[in-house]
């Protein structure tokens, strides 16, 4: 009788973490990042990721993203479990024909704190069981992305670019 082949268990740990930190991933300064490696075909029109009750340092974290990319729109819903919060909440929209963000909006308010180059929003000390998150593409006025404060300046969880 033969059982599954898992391959050496240091394989199969390494390719959860790279498949966790593609989706989530904890920085060193309490940043909390979603989204970070998602390959873009997986946000073509119509294409949906769910990720429900993940363990992180800051509790359960649930997200939802839909591309409505026709629409010119991708929407990113974040949901807290417990009390713990991270001090930043990054969230990446990786448009899958790689158009620049024009806008977003943070639980139907303008935002204006996002970087069209790292492709994601960031809010700062988030309190909010729950945050709807709208990256806007496609024709209107473009509104200039926010550079990060000291803080985030020298953070670059992409090295060597995108």
């Amino acid at each position: 009788m033969h059982g599954q082949y898992f391959g050496p268990q240091s394989t199969d740990g390494a390719w959860f973490e790279l498949f966790r930190n593609m989706l989530l991933r904890e920085l060193d300064d309490r940043t909390l990042l979603i989204a970070q490696a998602t390959q873009r075909k997986w946000l073509a029109n119509g294409q949906r990721i769910d990720v429900q009750r993940a363990p992180t340092y800051f509790g359960q974290v649930s997200f939802h993203i839909e591309s409505q990319v026709q629409s010119g729109r991708i929407i990113a819903t974040v949901e807290f479990a417990g009390q713990n919060r991270p001090q930043t909440l990054l969230v990446r929209f990786r448009h899958p024909e790689e158009k620049p963000i024009r806008s977003e909006t943070v639980d139907g308010q303008d935002w204006k704190d996002f970087d069209t180059q790292k492709e994601w929003v960031r809010i700062a000390n988030p309190v909010r069981d729950r945050y709807s998150v709208v990256a806007i593409y496609g024709i209107g006025r473009s509104i200039p992305s926010h550079r990060m404060d000291e803080n985030h300046m020298g953070l670059d969880p992409f090295p060597g670019g995108s």
